[in-house]
């Protein structure tokens, strides 16, 4: 079903100019992670949001067993290349549109060559949870001395190959250092790397020097795009796994902060120099941790709120920590809530994914959340990924780039932007319009991307704003309720599980994207 009726969705000339001059990269993404031991669960729960641009689609899936063969050799989008071990796990996916309707064409390297476009997270057959990543730059010492790798990993290629090959975290994490030890990096990241028995939060901002740390039980983070790892005693081996050369390479640029001798060092002040909180950051530790409801950017102290460390006040070793502490134990509902924060869930999303693993390790105590497009908007749909054999159609609809054009269309769905082009060898803005696909209806990304837009920019009263949230928030706690119930009786053991479990959730996602179609045409309607 389509519709075409003409609609303007007036954007500010600043926000507009604002998203079309992002070149590349998840420029805005949001992790979080909470230890089971902060959850009224039990469950250890973790996300991101994946940001790059206003109106890109993106697909999910599951990508089945053996899509990729022993000995195959995979072609990345900037000249990486990897030859699978063993024909490949199969595992749920998002990555970005070169299906049919986008004409095979890989929105992130302009190529038509066979490859999977950034591939943003997901959970294998065999448990494995990554999530990757979160972009990450370095001080300009620290990239003189261990530049990135032109034919270095990149991060659309690392879900691809940790979930094809990997079965368990520490199995991921060896190939994924294996990787920056040989080939090296092609960029900065942040990278969740997870099983039912533990949590990895690894970073890397130079061509081949990173620092991996176990996440403890009763910890809080968060990482908007800033290197978050501080004080880091090495000695740790049993939670921390660091690249040889960390503290060589930094002595040798002149850029170390640590103790050499003790085997200690801090990571953020040593590779990045910057560590002042960026707004989402001050946003979230006000939302998490009362401590900081009214405090301002310049008064937060990194080290001793949001830094990741196991060094204690005397030096010696302790669990991994951060000084984010919230006066409750988290649910659910206040992760999808944190993804309602301003500036964290917004139009620049493409999609967000939560985890939670429980423990326990069968294969129905991983949990995988999922929204398309703006999450501040949008209602989260659990799976149970290891059991998921299919999604609903809407989240694999293939189309055509949505154009910007400077003539006003006569029909269709579009709002008012901006975007750059080179006028005689000058960049210069010009004025234009974002014209969705005609099939927009037919894909939950598109859908949510459609009532985003409308909310935010096309001039949608606070009342009609409200609704649709209320509307939203009430089909959420619906599905929140639905889940925790099916979850209870689910028999992970009976043969016609994994139809049980895939006809579940395609049935609420059918409802979330109908509600979605429904609440877009309201809008558009009134």
């Amino acid at each position: 079903m389509t519709f075409s009726m003409k609609k303007k969705l007036a954007v500010t000339a600043a926000l507009a100019l604002a998203l079309c001059m992002i070149s590349g990269g998840a420029l805005a993404c949001t992790s979080i992670y909470a230890g089971p031991a902060l959850t009224d669960d039990g469950s250890a729960i973790f996300g991101r949001s994946e940001d790059y641009a206003n109106s890109q689609n993106k697909l999910m899936y599951v990508a089945p067993a053996g899509k990729h063969a022993a000995g195959e050799l995979y072609n990345g989008c900037y000249g990486f290349t990897w030859t699978f071990t063993h024909d490949s796990y199969g595992y749920t996916a998002f990555s970005d549109d070169n299906g049919e309707g986008a004409g095979g064409v890989c929105p992130d390297c302009d190529g038509d060559h066979p490859h999977t476009p950034y591939e943003a997270g997901g959970v294998n057959d065999k448990g494995l949870v990554v999530s990757a990543t979160e972009t990450i730059g370095s001080s300009d010492a620290a990239y003189e001395a261990d530049p990135y790798e032109d034919l270095g990993i990149e991060e659309a290629e690392i879900v691809t190959v940790l979930l094809s090959e990997a079965a368990s975290a520490k199995e991921a994490l060896a190939v994924l250092t294996g990787i920056y030890d040989t080939a090296g990096a092609n960029a900065g990241s942040g990278i969740f790397i997870a099983d039912n028995a533990e949590t990895w939060y690894i970073e890397n901002v130079t061509g081949h020097q990173y620092i991996a740390v176990k996440l403890s039980s009763d910890m809080v983070m968060v990482q908007p795009n800033m290197s978050i790892i501080g004080a880091i005693d090495l000695d740790d081996t049993e939670n921390v796994i660091a690249s040889a050369g960390l503290i060589e390479t930094a002595q040798a640029g002149g850029f170390f902060v640590g103790d050499a001798d003790a085997n200690v060092i801090n990571y953020v002040l040593s590779y990045n120099e910057e560590t002042a909180p960026n707004a989402r950051m001050v946003n979230a530790l006000a939302f998490l941790d009362p401590a900081f409801a009214d405090a301002a950017a310049e008064d937060i102290d990194p080290a001793a709120s949001y830094l990741i460390s196991n060094v204690g006040e005397n030096g010696e070793i302790v669990p991994m920590h951060t000084g984010i502490t919230p006066d409750k134990k988290l649910t659910i509902e206040d992760v999808q809530a944190f993804y309602h924060i301003g500036n964290i869930g917004y139009v620049r999303n493409l999609e967000t994914h939560v985890f939670q693993t429980y423990p326990q390790g069968g294969a129905a105590d991983t949990v995988e959340w999922i929204c398309m497009n703006d999450a501040g908007f949008n209602v989260f749909v659990p799976y149970f990924p290891m059991f998921t054999a299919d999604v609903d159609a809407s989240y694999k609809v293939s189309t055509p780039v949505a154009p910007f054009v400077e003539e006003e269309p006569e029909s269709g769905l579009y709002y008012a932007t901006t975007a750059t082009r080179r006028v005689d060898g000058e960049r210069v803005t010009v004025e234009g319009f974002k014209v969705l696909p005609e099939n927009w209806a037919d894909s939950m990304y598109w859908t949510y991307d459609a009532l985003s837009n409308l909310i935010m920019y096309g001039g949608v009263s606070e009342e009609q704003a409200a609704a649709v949230s209320e509307a939203l928030s009430a089909k959420q706690a619906e599905v929140n309720e639905a889940f925790a119930a099916f979850k209870a009786g689910f028999d992970a053991s009976a043969a016609d599980a994994a139809d049980v479990a895939t006809a579940w959730s395609m049935a609420v996602a059918q409802d979330v994207h109908a509600l979605g179609v429904s609440l877009t045409n309201g809008l558009i309607g009134e």
